[in-house]
């Protein structure tokens, strides 16, 4: 290899070094953005990760709020309504835990607790990614992301283990962990993700094949 090759910007060390740098820069936007709404970030992270990290299109800054500012107002709401139903499991928690274990009703409604967090985990997972790839309604967007996670259940599961273990990293690592955990994440995640959104992608067909820059079928 001689040295025009190891300093050019297009071998795969600068490359990799370069997409490394990018997932840096697109977790700081979304710490930066996350106060403004939950749900544009997450959108636009998972967004921006895949149209420029996996497939090497725009920039992280130009595609990142791209997508914030097109999906602000439905992931706004999400966000809003997710953070609403966390707020009432935790308070429901607390509920339980006052109860006499001992008890069938307990049990009963113990049961009922952790179906209904599991349920708004793993639809929270496509929610997002969901928004970001097609044009959505609100009930939409969380009617296909319910269903989504029980139709691609194994698929579902991978992506709630990496969320754990992401929840783990945060919870341990504290600040320092928020630095760079949910872009990683986010990158890890999409990798199954895709998957999932390809089959539902429609092909541009006829003139429309020639003009559109399907990255997202890659």
């Amino acid at each position: 290899m001689n040295v025009d090759q190891i300093f050019n910007s297009e071998n795969k060390f600068f490359t990799a070094m370069s997409k490394a740098w990018d997932v840096i820069v697109l977790n700081f936007y979304f710490l930066l953005t996350v106060v403004l709404g939950i749900g544009p970030a997450m959108t636009a992270l998972y967004y921006a990760m895949v149209k420029n990290v996996r497939r090497s299109r725009s920039y992280a800054t130009k595609s990142y709020f791209h997508s914030f500012a097109q999906n602000f107002k439905q992931g706004f709401i999400i966000g809003i309504i997710q953070l609403a139903t966390a707020a009432g499991l935790y308070y429901c928690w607390g509920f339980a835990m006052s109860m006499d274990g001992s008890q069938f009703i307990a049990q009963v409604y113990f049961t009922v607790w952790f179906v209904a967090c599991l349920l708004f985990v793993l639809t929270s997972i496509y929610v997002y990614p969901l928004l970001s790839r097609f044009n959505l309604t609100i009930g939409k967007a969380i009617k296909e992301a319910f269903v989504f996670s029980l139709r691609y259940l194994p698929y579902t599961l991978a992506m709630m283990t990496m969320f754990v273990i992401s929840a783990i990293g945060i919870w341990i690592l504290g600040p320092m962990g928020a630095v760079i955990i949910p872009a990683v994440y986010t990158l890890c995640k999409s990798f199954v993700m895709e998957r999932v959104l390809r089959k539902h992608t429609p092909k541009p067909e006829g003139e429309e094949a020639n003009v559109v820059d399907a990255w997202y079928l890659e």
